[in-house]
């Protein structure tokens, strides 16, 4: 199947439309919503090897990732 240049500028506008849309969502998480994104990733990163595990190596980061925990699950209790 060969696509055409309408049809190809169809689906560029499509995934255009799709990228304007999650960039709106992005816009409107909460910081919970965005915190929870933030230690996935960095969780994640924990699991595939990319970063070292707490007790090989201790972050520079680790007492801000604290305080910041500490402080989003205070406004979840609350």
């Amino acid at each position: 199947m060969t696509l055409s240049r309408e049809m190809m500028r169809a689906y560029l506008q499509r995934w255009e439309a799709v990228a304007e849309v999650e960039e709106a969502e992005g816009r409107q998480a909460s910081i919970a919503q965005r915190w929870q994104k933030t230690d996935s990733l960095f969780r994640m990163g924990i699991a595939l090897g990319l970063l070292p595990k707490k007790d090989e190596e201790s972050y520079d980061l680790d007492q801000p990732w604290i305080r910041l925990r500490m402080i989003y699950l205070k406004g979840i209790r609350q």
